[in-house]
């Protein structure tokens, strides 16, 4: 006769079993004997092991009921069947999906992300970390060059490593490259690998500024000290005073020095003896400009009037002191030295601005007559050493460039060796200059003068072009005629390149 087996719930959709006789019955993972069946012995035997090692296997029971247990080797975890799914005992379920059947209290790790989360009985809610493999904070070990492991924090969002954060006291290089991050420095770090990443706020202080150091910046609100150039890229110029009474700009590449307060003055003063001193003023209220030198005072008006303390009236008028007789430009005005005997010292002015043809004369036969533009002398020495001329050039050459005949204009500087077209040096003050109305550049031609030279040279060896160094001299090693540029003065005992002095003249 059949009997029933029942469960404890009866109000299960399934609460009971019927076994019939002489049978197993196989609706459940544990198997129900019939009366008289044959064997029953190692049936129930089996069912009580299975019981005793909650059904230990890799894989769930297939016919599981409520409340049943099953040891799941893979994850090593006891779980209990829900009626739904197996769910770890004492442990949260891991998975990448929330549990559809999940109870108030039960925890569950995104496995995914890493994160933790419980249930209310409604929802499951993020207990933490407040990050995720994506977005949020991570806290890797990184080794750097020297195998040393750093432990850093590093910020991510939306996959991207936006920035680090660093405890330690030195900047490192990881050992294995992370882009964006080169380095990583002490506190937050930014990655350079993404555009327009950074910091936004209001900063109060700052270490660096640009890549320099925030030091090197010019404070705007106190006094304040720069050792590098200043350069004001704009013809705006540069404004000083409460009131911008200074005010210096650019117009047309002309320079303006303005003084904008009505009636004031531009005083330049020079430290004389350690005492400030006044020197030059440009008095704003009467239009004239005063020059101090001790005593006398000379001031000089806009429309050309001469006054100094030592002087009564003007040139126009009676002269009285230093300077005897009277000026007009039909007069004559004799300036004598304050040491008579010295005679050289004589100036006479005759009909200098009255078409006159004697001009300037001294007792040591000088004159210059303005009519004809002509200065009369007999010169005796002269103040520098070279004959030179002026030449178009097709660049403004340094002074001591050797230059020959060519290029766009008249005269190149010098490129190639032995060049047989050498016209000279570029002179920096000539005793003589020939051509001087004309346009270009001085060139010596005879006469000492600084030169280019490269390579080394002992006094008296003759010079040539370079073409190793443009512009340059070097030691004649076998002259050709015309390719000499002069003999050196002075030695040169370096290989490099400077500049000597030479007698130049072209062999």
């Amino acid at each position: 006769m059949a009997y029933t087996v029942n469960k404890t719930n009866g109000s299960a959709s399934v609460s009971q079993y019927i076994v019939q006789d002489s049978v197993l019955n196989s609706e459940t993972d544990l198997k129900f004997v019939g009366k008289g069946y044959s064997g029953y012995g190692e049936t129930i035997a089996e069912n009580f092991l299975h019981i005793l090692e909650n059904f230990a296997n890799t894989s769930a029971p297939t016919k599981p009921i409520t409340g049943q247990l099953w040891y799941d080797e893979s994850k090593t975890r006891l779980k209990v069947y829900s009626g739904a799914t197996f769910q770890p005992l004492g442990g949260a379920v891991y998975q990448s999906t929330e549990p559809s059947t999940a109870s108030a209290g039960d925890i569950w790790i995104d496995s995914d992300t890493d994160q933790l989360y419980f249930y209310t009985g409604a929802s499951h809610v993020l207990v933490g970390p407040e990050s995720s493999s994506t977005s949020g904070f991570t806290f890797p070990v990184v080794t750097d060059s020297t195998d040393t492991d750093q432990k850093i924090t590093e910020i991510r969002n939306n996959s991207s490593l936006i920035a680090t954060v660093y405890d330690g006291t030195t900047e490192f290089t990881p050992k294995t490259a992370i882009t964006g991050f080169a380095t990583i420095k002490p506190g937050i770090t930014l990655t350079t690998a993404i555009a327009n990443i950074k910091l936004h706020g209001t900063s109060t202080n700052a270490d660096t500024l640009g890549g320099s150091s925030a030091a090197n910046f010019l404070t705007s609100n106190a006094a304040d000290t720069m050792s590098g150039r200043l350069t004001l890229d704009t013809d705006d110029g540069i404004y000083v005073g409460d009131q911008s009474e200074l005010q210096i700009t650019v117009t047309s590449n002309d320079i303006n020095v303005i003084q904008s307060a009505q009636d004031k003055d531009i005083i330049f003063n020079t430290n004389v003896s350690g005492t400030p001193t006044e020197m030059i003023r440009l008095d704003g209220s009467t239009g004239r400009i005063g020059i101090k030198n001790s005593t006398p005072t000379v001031e000089l008006d806009v429309t050309g009037t001469i006054k100094a303390t030592s002087f009564v009236g003007t040139f126009a008028g009676n002269v009285t002191g230093n300077m005897t007789g009277t000026s007009s430009n039909s007069s004559t005005v004799t300036i004598t030295a304050d040491n008579t005997s010295n005679a050289a010292r004589y100036l006479t002015f005759v009909d200098g601005y009255a078409g006159g043809d004697q001009g300037l004369k001294t007792d040591n036969n000088l004159s210059y007559n303005p009519s004809t533009n002509v200065l009369t002398t007999t010169a005796t020495n002269a103040q520098y050493a070279d004959l030179a001329e002026i030449y178009k050039s097709d660049s403004e050459y340094q002074i001591g460039t050797v230059v020959i005949f060519g290029g766009d204009k008249e005269i190149t500087q010098s490129t190639i060796s032995d060049d047989t077209r050498v016209a000279g040096v570029i002179s920096e003050n000539p005793a003589y200059l020939m051509n001087s109305s004309g346009e270009g550049q001085t060139v010596a031609l005879v006469g000492k003068v600084k030169c280019k030279v490269h390579g080394m040279i002992s006094k008296g060896d003759l010079l040539t072009t370079s073409g190793q160094n443009p512009g340059c001299a070097k030691k004649a090693m076998t002259p050709v005629l015309g390719s000499i540029v002069g003999k050196a003065i002075e030695s040169k005992e370096d290989a490099g390149e400077s500049v000597i002095l030479i007698s130049v003249g072209r062999l």
